[in-house]
């Protein structure tokens, strides 16, 4: 998967994707893989390519989210102030993600201030959809 291909993109300018992927890296993880835990320092935004992630808050006892989607970006808290994940991130399944790291988004956005904007909106976008599934599980 290129990232031109995942919708979440959709609308950036060329330019932009190519240095996003030239500024990625791919990544595999085995099954019950932690890719990184809640509390820690937020170092990379994450991609998912293939397999199944849990995203887990309060230890390993409650699922917020299940990424199974390509495409899904995760990991959103190393490109916001306080840098650190708000939740832990467990492979469900052998996965493979595409892993961009803090530094190097943070200079592609200060360079492409509107491709910064559509990504911060799609951003809050994914947020307010994941907090209000979540929710409904707790109803």
């Amino acid at each position: 998967m290129n990232i031109h291909e995942i919708q979440f993109f959709k609308g950036v300018d060329a330019q932009v994707i190519k240095e996003i992927e030239n500024s990625s890296t791919m990544q595999t993880y085995e099954k019950d893989a932690v890719i990184f835990e809640k509390g820690r320092k937020a170092d990379f935004l994450y991609i998912l390519e293939k397999g199944n992630i849990d995203l887990r808050i309060r230890d390993k006892d409650l699922t917020i989210c299940s990424l199974v989607e390509p495409g899904e970006v995760f990991g959103w808290s190393s490109i916001v102030e306080k840098g650190i994940y708000t939740a832990s991130s467990i492979c469900k399944t052998q996965t493979k993600v595409i892993k961009i790291s803090k530094d190097k988004i943070e200079d592609i956005f200060n360079r492409y201030p509107k491709a910064a904007i559509i990504f911060y909106r799609r951003l809050g976008s994914i947020f307010s959809k994941r907090i209000s599934k979540a929710l409904e599980g707790t109803q």
